[in-house]
């Protein structure tokens, strides 16, 4: 990327390169770390997009065009375009292949229409190889290529926060960690479900029946019980180490729900302690929130 610029000045990322290769993994990827997205942009509104963008009408971190032979002037106009983009602004052109092997399975894969197979149907290995020779001069021009034949979205994901890292809002792990009861229905959407119900019950305690997991009369029943206890050790190792996990697999959302049957002790109880140990540990890019799906209907 070019140094010539001031460096508050936006970065344009022209996300391009052959049909089935990434382009919108890799748009997916820029929008969710903060960049103004736009798909299929015609030659022809680049100036007046740039025009906008140097206004400061659009306020954004960053700016990513997803541009391909969907426009038939792209590969043979863009080159010089791009050099005179590049004196406006800092330009960063992204050219994203695959060897015909893996586009061939992918377009197998996915089902979807390639392109430049015209209306009446043709050989898809054909329209392949005609778009790599039509964005020959486009790879060329290109400040970074990516091959992602034996990449999967995640390790494309990884690529362009690696590239772009000092340009991208970092990405975060937001993890909900949900106490419910299995009586008022299934917690969903949930990522990972557990299952308190095999621990002793405060309910059937008269002088606990009337206090939630939130009391630390309840909160010592439970977690200085052997079995809570062990469950709850085993919980916070399981998620001690699955988090950084899934933050590396790319995921922004996790929900974690631990149910007990009515969503008042039990589940309660291990969803604050949870909380509140995994927030102690301060795990890298990982954000912690616990919520109580049941506790508002709980009557003693």
């Amino acid at each position: 990327m070019s140094d010539k610029h001031a460096p508050e000045q936006p970065l344009l990322i022209v996300v391009t390169g052959l049909s089935g290769a990434g382009l919108s993994t890799a748009l997916r990827a820029l929008q969710d770390s903060g960049f103004y997205c736009i798909d299929n942009l015609p030659v022809e509104l680049l100036g007046q997009t740039l025009d906008l963008i140097e206004s400061g009408s659009y306020a954004s971190r960053g700016f990513a065009f997803g541009m391909d032979i969907r426009d038939q002037k792209f590969g043979s106009e863009f080159p010089a375009i791009k050099e005179k983009l590049s004196q406006r602004i800092r330009v960063d052109m992204l050219y994203l292949t695959a060897d015909e092997k893996t586009l061939l399975a992918r377009y197998g894969s996915t089902r979807r229409k390639h392109p430049l197979v015209p209306p009446s149907g043709g050989s898809l290995l054909e329209a392949i190889r005609r778009e790599g020779q039509m964005l020959a001069p486009i790879e060329r021009a290109a400040d970074v290529a990516f091959d992602t034949s034996t990449w999967s979205p995640q390790a494309l994901m990884a690529a362009i926060e690696a590239r772009y890292h000092m340009e991208l809002q970092p990405r975060r792990l937001h993890v909900t960690i949900s106490s419910f009861g299995f009586k008022h229905g299934q917690l969903r959407p949930a990522d990972m479900i557990f299952d308190a119900r095999f621990l002793p019950n405060p309910y059937f305690d008269l002088k606990l029946r009337d206090r939630s997991g939130l009391d630390p009369e309840i909160k010592k029943t439970i977690l200085q019980d052997q079995q809570g206890r062990e469950f709850f050790n085993r919980l916070e190792d399981m998620c001690h180490f699955l988090l950084p996990q899934f933050f590396s697999e790319g995921k922004h959302y996790l929900r974690i729900g631990i149910g007990c049957t009515g969503g008042y002790h039990r589940s309660v109880c291990l969803v604050e302690a949870l909380g509140e140990a995994l927030k102690r540990k301060k795990l890298a890019n990982i954000e912690i929130a616990v919520e109580h799906r049941d506790l508002l209907t709980f009557r003693p």
